[in-house]
């Protein structure tokens, strides 16, 4: 249906971001620009290099390594920064997937960017599971809007200006939040027209170690709510990537789309969305399909690629009485049917059992190596 709505390693390693303090540094070794995603396809293996094409680092090749039950790090290559953020989902169960921290290894010395990912099953438990993951620094010039930050406390002091370097607005800042609940977060930065004529793109993760589940509310509003595995409120730190016109690793070009899906207006096998796709084609830019509880499809004409990176998140219902995440969601599988590229999207209750509720997607391309 097409409807548009206005809506371990073998060596001992630590990681920067989620150590008790962080100092604020510019990228290692005069870097730059890092953007990296990868498809996590293998789950119990203990160190490997995951498939061309489902995984991507401007600077370098890219590894996976099992450091024990549901503890994972990605190992971007030649890509060291204690800038940018990270994001994680799982892929293709009903896992949870959290990001524990990312940046430089402190020993012993080394040029790569460690993502640590934490995985655990419906009731709380660490599990190994297939997941994707992303991370960038870029900035944005031209057209458009980016945005990303990490908030670095999860029980602020009143409203906190974020001022470390794992934060960037295109449109300058400042950007700052304040906790006004137990796991209920409000964030703030300078508004942008362009969210009026294009649909947004936004993802957010939680920064934790145990089984948190971090989520957007609706339709754009810059609230955060997160909860714990029983769905119970939970005060967490937390990564947030939002963007007009842009792709969720700050790319203005190249193929790429973000969509949303409805559930509280299912009709047959429709269930209606907004969305944003970066080659053009009027208001049919996109479709999507309702297969079952909690199973959803979308579709995005024209950035059709096989490869590239998909990512998924639920966001908030409309009602107020339901903004509170019911569940969580992961990404299932994405493949391309000609000049077209399909996601599909399943979304769990707190039990691990297929709930509908209203989910997030968003695809971009493959990207290969400069």
């Amino acid at each position: 249906m097409r409807i548009r709505w206005r809506r371990g390693l073998g060596v001992m390693v630590a990681v920067v971001v989620g150590a008790v303090t962080v100092t604020p540094a510019p990228a290692m070794g005069g870097l730059g620009e890092i953007t990296a995603y990868v498809w996590a396809d293998q789950p119990s293996a203990a160190d490997y290099e995951p498939a061309y094409g489902y995984a991507q680092n401007s600077h370098g090749g890219v590894r996976v390594a099992r450091g024990g039950t549901g503890v994972y790090t990605v190992v971007f290559e030649g890509a060291a920064t204690r800038s940018g953020v990270a994001h994680a989902v799982a892929y293709g169960s009903n896992a949870i997937c959290t990001v524990a921290g990312w940046g430089p290894p402190i020993w012993p010395t080394g040029s790569d960017l460690l993502v640590r990912v934490r995985c655990f099953g419906p009731s709380g438990a660490p599990v190994d599971t297939r997941f994707v993951a992303n991370f960038t620094n870029a900035t944005l010039a031209g057209d458009g809007r980016l945005m990303y930050f990490w908030a670095d406390q999860a029980v602020p002091t009143g409203v906190r200006t974020l001022t470390h370097t794992n934060m960037y607005d295109s449109q300058g800042g400042p950007i700052s939040y304040e906790r006004t609940g137990v796991g209920r977060y409000r964030f703030y930065a300078p508004r942008n027209p362009e969210h009026l004529r294009h649909f947004p793109m936004v993802h957010v993760t939680a920064f934790n170690t145990a089984a948190v589940h971090c989520q957007i509310d609706w339709p754009d509003g810059w609230e955060v709510r997160c909860v714990n595995a029983a769905g119970n409120p939970v005060d967490s730190r937390f990564t947030v990537t939002y963007g007009v016109k842009v792709d969720l690793t700050g790319h203005t070009g190249g193929r790429f789309g973000s969509g949303t899906f409805y559930h509280e207006h299912i009709s047959g096998d429709d269930i209606p969305g907004d969305y944003y796709v970066s080659t053009p084609t009027g208001e049919t830019g996109a479709a999507n399909r309702y297969l079952s509880t909690g199973r959803y499809e979308m579709t995005f004409f024209g950035v059709g690629a096989g490869y590239g990176h998909a990512f998924a998140n639920p966001v908030g219902e409309s009602l107020p009485s339901r903004a509170w995440p019911r569940g969580y969601c992961a990404v299932f599988s994405w493949w391309a049917q000609g000049a077209d590229q399909t996601v599909r999207v399943h979304c769990f209750n707190f039990d691990g059992v297929p709930t509908n509720m209203n989910a997030r997607v968003s695809f971009t391309a493959y990207r290969p190596p400069v």
